[in-house]
């Protein structure tokens, strides 16, 4: 197995995490927060979907996409290394569509040649080797599949003003702009664009949203929208959508697509 990319943490030993729970799904109840969950799960649908053809989703969680994929007239297959993640999915979706599977990303067990979609949300940053993920990807798509990842961004806008404004002051809790311990490397843009070296090449690459989380002191940019008219912060964070998808290395989720 390859070693681990440079962005990860120095200190950090990446070991597979076969016991994710749902216990360590943490959801945001303010505006900015909704707004981007809405906006990544369309976009990976939207990327992730070809009507007839075949998409596995890599680290699947629950499944949501996966069945979404599926209901889309897709065939959806979810890869899943928690246990207890996969037990969900079936609990919460008792009659989909999606196929699952218990494995790890880095080694997939499944046939050369038999995807035409791979989506990848929001895990890449916990994988222990994402390049052997992006060689095993290569492997598993068709002559003219695509692989799409979507990854939060630890060097966005919001990230970059919520060190700069904090100061260093100690904190309680982890702040929001540093990756969580179970995250085994730091995703950024160039994180990302290194990830293919040698298997897939980048297709295109686009950001999500802007300025999510920003916060100093007891002032957040969440509650602040959440005190305006729902019309006024629609607007609001469409616009700043809009600026993120052409900015990747500032907004707060990037997203990559990447063919053989």
């Amino acid at each position: 197995m390859s070693s681990a990319p440079s962005s990860s943490p120095p200190s950090a030993r990446p070991t597979f995490d076969l016991a994710y729970s749902i216990d360590d799904v943490v959801l945001d109840p303010h505006r900015d927060g909704q707004f981007l969950y809405r906006r990544i799960e369309d976009v990976m649908l939207a990327e992730g979907t070809l009507a007839g053809g075949r998409t596995l989703d890599a680290a699947c969680g629950v499944a949501k996409l996966t069945n979404a994929i599926a209901e889309r007239g897709g065939e959806g297959w979810g890869l899943e290394p928690s246990e207890e993640m996969l037990g969900l999915s079936r609990w919460v979706h008792p009659g989909g569509r999606a196929l699952l599977v218990r494995g790890v990303a880095e080694t997939l067990p499944l046939r050369d040649a038999s995807f035409d979609r791979i989506v990848c949300q929001g895990s890449l940053d916990h994988f222990v080797a994402p390049r052997d993920f992006m060689r095993e990807a290569a492997r598993l798509l068709r002559p003219h599949g695509r692989l799409v990842i979507a990854l939060a961004n630890y060097e966005s806008l919001s990230c970059r003003l919520g060190r700069r404004l904090h100061g260093g002051r100690p904190l309680p809790d982890r702040p929001y702009w540093q990756p969580p311990p179970d995250h085994n490397h730091n995703g950024n843009l160039a994180f990302v664009r290194q990830l293919g070296v040698g298997a897939l090449r980048l297709e295109r690459c686009y950001g999500v949203s802007l300025l999510w989380q920003l916060q100093r002191g007891d002032w957040s940019w969440g509650r602040w929208l959440d005190a305006r008219p729902r019309a006024l912060a629609v607007r609001i964070l469409g616009a700043l959508d809009r600026l993120a998808y052409r900015a990747p290395g500032l907004a707060d989720m990037i997203v990559s697509v990447w063919k053989r």
